[in-house]
């Protein structure tokens, strides 16, 4: 048998497997999927050549299918799903190896909806005459509130119409996307989703009572043709996994409505990944579904890595259909506030327990102590320390997997330790190799934080990754600068003008940044006279200014020899944004350079809106403010701060960028900044010091987050005092940067010209970019060396993997009996004891630097 070129699916029909039935007691919950089996099977198109490869059917696994389970894909078009670079991985990795590898690779996402504490299906009310040819044919598709109809649990499509009185094709099911303000007018862009026959329910240990379990019901729905133009992904086959939990998130990551995100969210993710290891590899091998059985499996972020978990639990337990298949753990970010983290044991058992598990724990004889300790807490005064050191003991041995060097039970946990248990199977990298160094390395312990040795101890499988120049459309004068049509920019879009690089005309493409850097800032300048009113709408609609986008501060308009630097990304720490900025605040001071070039120069920064408590946002606002007076004011306007969604299609007006991440993992913005032949300045982390050199931009000399015994510290100094020596350094380097971007753009332009013909020519996309990966495209990195897509399928382990939580453990009251098995001396024994003791109920560790174990229960960021 051979995949075909045109629909993927196989000529002969494997065996059939059966859905799960569902319980009675969930029927109402679980009867949700609303058509049935279509009548037609999915045709899976290939844009690509297919490759010459005749899948092995050892297991019925397919080597030219991939799953990708990722919370963010941008190809929808909607900002929930865009937070960050992950959401260019997730839809340009997919779309790479379908287009360039004739790959079947298929996306796999949480669900969500704005506002729907229901925790049914949302469904879009659209008669003929709102839409009329259909969703697809709509350039800015986007819907008033009033169209949007959240459903109770269980209401399928069917129900609601009779419901409403509508016709079945006038409702849709539909993920939507936050309005652009408030009142049932407000507009909202969104998903159309269309349901599949997949349903079933996955059991897990209950929030409530130990020993009982919970039957979560699930249903896998795939993202329809019928979409706006904005979804790139539409009519592709790409899925949304359904819990009635996640119904009731705004977020992929299962924030809540208000943006929390406590460690109940990771249960709640932890659910939809339980039940997508069952259908992924049981219930989408038929025609339906084009006999998806994929031979490989993609992890992104840590809310996927439970998957491997599961696996490995569901093959130890004898199911047969994910043995033999790859999975990869890609870490975007595995840095403290990235992890997901609890000191709760019984949190923790939530997420990687099963019914077996439940089952034991309620036979135990110290059942009525664990049932305690999990209603009051682990760690409360009402249980007594007996019975703290009973509920330790037993479920200490179980959890040690997934603890890590504080002592807490960590997300990330639940892969590594399935990639040390089950090397053959499941491997874990990062997407560049600089910071695969870095979260190894003991000379920067917070890459990492208390993962450092826990990765080093994996082999090292890490793949720079790509970036499609074609998602900046430079060359389209009507692609948006902002979230729709309404802010300022994009009306005043004639005045930008759009340029292609055709290999001979770099000369044009500067002339081209330099015309729009003027346009720009006599935008920006004429706006800031007007006012912040007119300021803010410049840049954002009235939804996100009522959301607290806004700018702070403008610039005067650029003039010939100018220059324009930029730098854009997401509010929050890891972008180290007061780096560039008191970087240009002592470059303004710096007495050695002459006025009229810091004159000159101007920056922006964007990124946001942040929150007003940030730290980093105090600093930033703190530095703007004195930058407002030096010199008497000189250099007020030569700095701007666009507090929000900042378009990088502006990357077209800029004549330099800057990037100061305290660690940049992969760094999609520096290579944006290539794609627009746009010279760029970064701090020396991660996927920038791969791809970054003195041909094509600058970087500074140093490493941003090295321990602080480089600067003179120890860790017992305050992280406050830490991160303000990093800062105050890499800040240092930054000057140095700012004077030889002025000299190279004033005094050498033959220089400058070719820097930014160095940029635009380099390789960035996925199945090209092998002069910085080794040799290799990502493309080929990813299939060939890490999930041997070019190997024989027999070569791989087909033997059950191991599982990865421990035995629940014992508790013995005599200590003697303890003593009994140690042949030291009877007080040797005794000291043994009590330090095990204090060291095992406290959860202290050894780790490799004095710092307190961090709590868990705060927000955690989401979004790699």
């Amino acid at each position: 048998m051979r995949v075909g070129l045109v629909t993927g699916i196989r000529t002969a029909k494997p065996q059939t497997r059966g859905y799960n039935s569902i319980n009675q007691q969930y029927s109402q919950e679980a009867a949700y999927t609303g058509g049935g089996i279509p009548k037609k099977p999915v045709i899976i198109t290939f844009q690509g050549t297919t490759p010459n490869i005749e899948p092995v059917t050892q297991n019925n696994l397919n080597l030219t299918q991939v799953a990708s389970i990722t919370p963010e894909n941008m190809g929808l078009g909607l900002a929930e799903a865009y937070q960050g670079g992950e959401g260019n991985v997730g839809y340009e990795m997919i779309k790479s190896w379908r287009e360039h590898e004739g790959i079947d690779a298929r996306s796999f996402m949480p669900f969500w909806e704005h506002d729907n504490d229901k925790g049914g299906y949302k469904f879009l009310i659209h008669k003929e005459a709102d839409y009329p040819g259909g969703f697809s044919a709509a350039e800015h598709g986007e819907m008033p509130a009033k169209a949007f109809y959240s459903a109770n649990v269980g209401e399928t499509l069917e129900d609601v119409a009779r419901k409403l009185q509508l016709k079945t094709s006038e409702l849709s099911y539909v993920i939507q996307s936050k309005p652009n303000g408030t009142g049932l007018d407000a507009l909202s862009k969104f998903c159309i989703l269309e349901p599949t026959s997949v349903k079933g329910e996955v059991v897990r240990l209950s929030d409530e009572v130990l020993g009982e379990v919970q039957r979560i019901p699930y249903a896998l729905l795939k993202v329809s043709a019928n979409n706006p133009t904005y979804n790139k992904i539409k009519g592709e086959p790409h899925y949304f996994i359904y819990t009635p939990s996640l119904a009731r998130a705004s977020k992929p990551y299962s924030y809540d409505k208000w943006g929390n995100a406590p460690f109940e969210a990771e249960i709640i993710n932890s659910d939809g990944v339980r039940a997508l290891a069952k259908i992924i590899h049981s219930q989408m091998d038929s025609e339906e579904f084009g006999y998806f059985k994929p031979g490989s499996v993609v992890l992104h972020d840590r809310i996927a890595h439970p998957y491997a978990n599961y696996v490995s639990s569901m093959s130890a337990a004898g199911d047969t259909s994910v043995n033999g298949v790859k999975y990869h753990l890609v870490e975007h970010n595995p840095g403290r506030n990235y992890q997901g983290v609890t000191d709760d044991p019984f949190k923790m058992l939530t997420i990687v327990a099963d019914e077996a598990d439940a089952t034991e724990l309620k036979a135990s004889q110290y059942y009525p102590i664990l049932a305690k300790a999990k209603q009051y807490g682990i760690n409360s005064d009402a249980l007594s320390p007996r019975e703290k050191q009973i509920t330790w003991a037993i479920l200490e041995p179980a959890l040690r997997p997934y603890r890590d060097g504080a002592g807490s039970y960590n997300m990330l946990k639940t892969g590594i330790s399935a990639a040390k248990e089950n090397p053959s199977n499941v491997t874990a990298g990062t997407v560049s190799y600089t910071f695969g160094n870095e979260m190894r390395s003991p000379d920067m312990y917070d890459a990492a934080k208390f993962l450092t040795h826990d990765f080093a101890a994996l082999k090292p499988n890490d793949v720079l990754n790509g970036c499609m120049p074609s998602s900046m459309e430079l060359d389209n004068p009507d692609a948006l600068f902002g979230r729709d049509t309404t802010n300022g920019l994009y009306k005043a879009r004639a005045g930008f003008t759009p340029y292609k690089y055709d290999g001979t005309n770099i000369e044009e493409v500067v002339a081209a940044r330099e015309k729009n850097a003027k346009w720009f800032s006599n935008l920006v300048y004429e706006a800031g006279q007007k006012g912040q009113e007119e300021l803010n709408e410049l840049f954002f609609t009235k939804g996100q200014i009522k959301d607290g986008h806004n700018v702070v501060g403008y610039i005067s308009p650029i003039k010939d020899g100018d220059i324009l630097d930029i730098s854009w990304g997401r509010p929050v720490e890891q972008k180290g944004y007061p780096i560039t900025l008191k970087g240009f605040k002592k470059f303004l001071m710096d007495t050695t350079v002459p006025l009229e070039d810091k004159l000159r120069y101007k920056l922006v920064i964007g990124g946001g809106p942040w929150s007003k408590y940030d730290a980093d946002y105090i600093d930033m606002m703190s530095d703007y403010a004195e930058i407002q007076k030096l010199e008497g004011g000189i250099f007020k306007n030569n700095l701007m701060i666009v507090d929000g969604w900042f378009s990088k299609r502006l990357a077209g007006c800029a004549t330099y960028g800057s990037f100061t991440a305290r660690r940049e993992i992969c760094g999609i913005t520096p290579l944006e900044c290539k794609a627009a032949g746009v010279p760029y300045a970064t701090t020396n982390t991660g996927g920038p010091a791969d791809y970054t050199n003195s041909s094509n931009g600058f970087i500074t000399k140093s490493p941003v987050e090295e321990n602080p015994e480089k600067f003179g510290l120890t860790w017992r100094n305050s992280a406050e005092e830490i991160d303000r020596a990093r800062v105050g350094r890499s800040s240092d380097e930054m000057v140095e940067i700012f004077k030889e971007k002025v000299r190279l753009y004033t005094q050498d332009r033959p220089a400058y010209i070719a820097m930014c013909k160095k940029g635009i020519e380099e390789k960035i996309d996925w199945h090209e970019n092998s002069e910085y990966n080794h040799g290799k495209s990502a493309n080929k990195r990813y299939l060939e060396d890490i999930f041997e897509t070019n190997k024989p399928l027999e070569q791989r382990n087909h033997n059950p993997l191991k599982r990865i939580m421990g035995k629940f453990g014992e508790f013995k009251d005599e200590v003697e009996t303890i003593l009994e098995r140690s042949g030291k001396s009877k007080p040797a024994k005794v000291a043994i004891i009590i330090l095990g003791g204090l060291a095992f109920v406290t959860g202290l560790y050894f780790i490799m630097k004095p710092e307190k174990q961090q709590t868990t229960e705060k927000k955690v960021d989401t979004a790699a």
